[in-house]
């Protein structure tokens, strides 16, 4: 699945591609679609065309380049795409990698490099984590996605009898919903206007499932100590700011273009952060999915074909489903 140059998404045929000496070529068991992947054509700041998309994969590894070490042909490994790091700017140094720009912003798999929605793909053992035995195949595809809700529900602070309102009920919203309870969350409320999607609160944590459309006086009334804003969309974030109590704290994750209404936050002192991916969120994710601690396979809607991933990009653009991971190899 390609994002071409002339900034249209189709399946088109491509060669195994070879791996350099210093990089590994995995056998990609599966891809998710991500919510960015859709709006990928106008997102020209991050999605270059002409590569390869795909940035949530897990497969195993085929081949080994002669300068890499500590991996192996066969072993299971799930991939951060932004991992590809530079280790010399003053964001690396400083242990801040989802912010070095040569990982995140030129050489991202599925982004600015060919990525996973494909059979195979070459990348560097940078990006690599290893993947237990005893994981799930389908909890494997969702590292990616997890590790981005973890990073993001972390960013809030200690939750414990805290109350939390997730505006977007797509996977990620699903997710940090899921998140919060476990970390303690007294209180979880979820706002989403595709009633598909709202069907997913109750097993999410949810205590309660709002139409924003419909409800949002009630949504505004909630005065909730963390806001996690899952949607990207203006009216998601102005309902974020409404719905957070004074001195409340509001987590921007979905990437829109919407602006804040800065008197709010002036009159309400908010404390509104930004979370950008994921720093080192891998390895606690991988053991939250591989227990089962992290629930996933229920928003699994389905696992598709490569050949039926223009149609699911369709799918998830009207927002009929929660969740399509591709399986490039064979479902």
């Amino acid at each position: 699945m390609v994002l071409t140059n002339d900034r249209k998404t189709r399946l088109e045929r491509r060669e195994v591609p070879t791996p350099r000496d210093d990089q590994v070529l995995v056998d990609v068991d599966l891809c998710g679609i991500c919510g960015s992947d859709l709006d990928a054509p106008d997102l020209t700041e991050v999605y270059l065309g002409g590569f390869i998309m795909g940035h949530e994969p897990a497969g195993r590894i085929a081949r080994v380049g002669r300068d890499v070490s500590g991996w192996r042909v066969g072993q299971r490994v799930a991939i951060n795409p932004n991992g590809d790091t530079c280790g010399v700017c003053q964001a690396c140094r400083s242990g801040r990698p989802n912010h070095c720009i040569p990982a995140t912003m030129e050489r991202a798999v599925g982004l600015q490099a060919d990525g996973a929605l494909a059979a195979h793909v070459t990348v560097s053992p940078k990006t690599l984590h290893a993947l237990p035995d005893e994981m799930g195949r389908v909890e494997s595809g969702w590292v990616e996605p997890a590790a981005t809700a973890l990073r993001a529900v972390l960013a809030a602070g200690e939750l414990s009898g805290r109350s939390v309102l997730v505006v977007g009920g797509g996977p990620i919203g699903q997710l940090c919903s899921r998140l919060a309870r476990h970390y303690g969350a007294a209180r979880v409320w979820l706002s989403e206007p595709s009633a598909e999607r709202r069907s997913y609160a109750e097993a999410s944590k949810a205590d309660r499932a709002f139409d924003p459309t419909v409800e949002a006086a009630a949504i505004e009334g909630l005065n909730a100590d963390v806001v996690l804003e899952c949607s990207g969309s203006e009216a998601g974030m102005r309902s974020s700011v409404a719905a957070a109590r004074p001195e409340g704290t509001v987590v921007v994750v979905g990437g829109g273009r919407a602006g804040l209404e800065q008197i709010a936050i002036m009159l309400k002192e908010l404390r509104v952060l930004g979370s950008f991916t994921y720093a080192d969120e891998f390895a606690e994710v991988i053991a939250l999915l591989t227990d089962r601690a992290l629930q996933v396979s229920d928003l699994t809607s389905e696992i598709a074909s490569i050949h039926d991933a223009p149609a699911a990009f369709e799918r998830l653009r009207d927002a009929s489903t929660m969740k399509i991971l591709i399986a490039p190899n064979g479902p």
